[in-house]
């Protein structure tokens, strides 16, 4: 009776810990972008918050960055659906390659991305992402053995006192919106209100 109580109580232990494991799985699937590898909206949101209440704890600096890809629909209606997918992947690869591990980048929807980059001064930033802006450009990309040109336009913020995340947001999108205005292809910080 003892032995197979124990057998017992190990086959439970076993399904226990594969349930375990299958939540887990199901979990990181919900927070990832299926197309990049990168966290999607919902994983975005998600360490956002954390890191916002972090900030908020602790201080220090935490810079909020708005990333699109240039001419996307562009490249979709020239080359196709396919092309585009493959230019959002090289995005994906080419920023997760240059950003340091505490940094974090998400795909929040369509052409556009999120990058939180905590400990880090705008100037040093506008350094490392002028980095990353001239490294894409300077990634050959082809399709079907046509030359695809790909750029990126940047805008960040710093989160300052009394911000929210919605406050932060905003400045640095309506900062990639003015990099996209003075030409597309540059980083723009900012204004500080």
């Amino acid at each position: 009776v003892v032995l197979a109580m124990n057998q017992m109580v190990d086959k439970l232990k076993t399904l226990f810990a594969e349930e375990a494991a299958r939540s887990e799985k199901l979990r990181a699937e919900a927070y990832q972008d299926s197309l990049t590898g990168l966290a999607n909206r919902s994983g975005l949101q998600h360490r956002m918050s954390e890191e916002f209440e972090r900030w908020q704890r602790y201080g220090g600096r935490l810079l909020l960055v708005v990333v699109d890809v240039d001419h996307f629909k562009s490249i979709n209606d020239r080359f196709g659906h396919l092309a585009g997918d493959k230019v959002l992947r090289l995005i994906a690869q080419q920023v997760s390659r240059r950003l340091r591990k505490t940094d974090f980048i998400g795909r929040f929807g369509g052409e556009e991305f999120v990058i939180l980059m905590p400990g880090v001064s705008p100037e040093q930033g506008i350094v490392a992402l002028e980095e990353l802006r001239s490294g894409i450009e300077g990634t050959p990309f082809h399709f079907k053995s046509e030359p695809v040109p790909v750029t990126i336009s940047l805008g960040f913020t710093e989160f300052i006192r009394d911000d929210s995340l919605d406050s932060a947001f905003d400045r640095a999108d309506k900062a990639m919106y003015q990099a996209k205005e003075l030409g597309r292809n540059r980083v723009v910080r900012a204004a500080t209100p």
